[in-house]
């Protein structure tokens, strides 16, 4: 049986979300779509109390080991798919962003140091912090989902059949133009059909004249079967090993399928009932 709901809601955070949601069999999936992220401290009073309450922005500076934030992150868009027993998935950019490096140089570039100067806060940690923002972020596991390696892979035929969209929507996690040389993008889509649902999780670089990557993160579950497929891809050229012109370059659909493969993993996840 299958149920959409559509609701408003405000959080505690103050935070008006737009919320949609499907029960799918076992599964309720939802999302939630809000506003940008701050630049500042919303509530000094409040975060500087010793009572563990926090707005947002000093969330993301306490859980964060990156000196900037992405020019837009959108923390309260959270794609959850929530199981009958117990078990979670969800998609949110603090857990993503937490997988961006603190510790590799930059990516050398001529237009680094003109995007550090318009960050004065990046100016001190310039060494060793990845301004791109890249995350290899594959979505954040409950307790109860067990992964194992799988030679099993997604049936992409059945994906390309035009079956009934149920329920479907594409939520920007967070996004920066890196000072109008490029962009550094992370999306996640859900699509449930009439007997599957599937999740396409992407992280999006293109450094102009420079480099393009992709991080794609594909889930597949089929209705009544007990687990997950999972294949995580990983893409990378530069700008002038690509035999396409820079204007192809700008979409992601566009040019990602022109990317030579750097790195593939496919898993198994499945959901741990009680005994």
């Amino acid at each position: 049986m299958m149920f959409i709901a559509e609701e408003n809601k405000l959080d505690s955070g103050k935070y008006t979300t737009n919320s949609q949601s499907i029960q799918f069999g076992p599964w309720y999936i939802s999302y939630d779509v809000s506003c940008i992220l701050p630049s500042v401290c919303s509530t000094k009073v409040v975060c500087e109390r010793d009572d563990d309450q926090f707005c947002q922005f000093c969330i993301y500076c306490k859980e964060l080991n990156i000196p900037h934030f992405p020019d837009m992150v959108f923390p309260k868009n959270i794609l959850t798919l929530s199981h009958a027993s117990g078990a979670c998935i969800n998609f949110n950019p603090l857990d993503a962003l937490k997988r961006v490096s603190s510790r590799v140089e930059a990516i050398e570039v001529a237009c680094a140091e003109a995007w550090l100067e318009s960050r004065p806060d990046a100016e001190k940690k310039k060494q060793n912090f990845d301004w791109t923002f890249s995350t290899d972020y594959k979505g954040t596991l409950g307790d109860k989902v067990v992964v194992e390696l799988t030679d099993e892979t997604i049936n992409f035929e059945l994906l390309k059949q035009k079956d009934q969209i149920l329920f479907y929507h594409d939520l920007t996690l967070f996004e920066d133009e890196l000072h109008d040389h490029g962009i550094s993008k992370l999306s996640v889509k859900i699509r449930v059909m009439p007997t599957y649902w599937y999740v396409l999780l992407r992280y999006f670089l293109r450094v102009d004249d420079v480099l393009v990557r992709s991080h794609e993160t594909r889930m597949f579950h089929m209705l009544n079967s007990n687990y997950i497929l999972r294949e995580f891809t990983a893409k990378e050229s530069t700008a002038s090993d690509l035999n396409i012109p820079t204007t192809q370059m700008k979409e992601a659909d566009d040019v990602i399928p022109f990317l030579p493969l750097k790195h593939k993993v496919t898993e198994k996840l499945t959901v741990e009932f009680e005994s």
